[in-house]
């Protein structure tokens, strides 16, 4: 019986431990195939791994001194902003079709695929299905008549 309740604090203790870090950050953003991207995280556009910029935008902060930038790529975006001397993600916009989460959602899946696959614990604002990992990161879909247009990974950042 003593072996018993030990296994059990040994079992109760290891699943309590598991649950306190949450998840790690490598579940969290999006992997090109060869950078880990993300929110909150420095970005540097010329990193080997980046693959060709295929467009650039930038625009004054409405937050922080410097410059909002936009780096276009096949099939995704990244949305930076400037802090401590360099720009850091604020924002993963998947836009290609081929591109999947972990649990299989892209776009053109369901509302109920999303609900199914992360459940209905999100915040809507308009057609955006928020799901917040912590209190600022979060995954969005973009959702219009019960499909996924678009969706990413992103960060409130004030």
């Amino acid at each position: 019986m003593r072996k018993i309740y030990i296994a059990m604090v040994i079992l109760a203790t290891a699943l309590t431990l598991s649950g306190c870090g949450g998840k790690s950050k490598a579940e969290f953003g999006y992997n090109n195939g060869e950078v880990m991207l993300v929110p909150g995280e420095r970005f540097d556009a010329q990193a080997e791994g980046m693959g060709q910029t295929i467009a650039y935008m930038e625009a004054a902060s409405c937050y922080f001194d410097g410059l909002d930038k936009v780096f276009s790529y096949d099939g995704y975006e990244v949305t930076t902003y400037p802090k401590d001397g360099g720009d850091f993600i604020q924002d993963i916009n998947i836009t290609a079709d081929t591109i999947r989460t972990a649990e299989g959602i892209g776009i053109g899946s369901t509302l109920a695929e999303v609900e199914s696959a992360y459940g209905t614990d999100y915040t809507v604002s308009g057609k955006m299905y928020e799901y917040y990992k912590d209190d600022t990161k979060y995954m969005y879909f973009f959702i219009l008549n019960d499909v996924v247009q678009y969706y990413g990974y992103g960060m409130d950042v004030k």
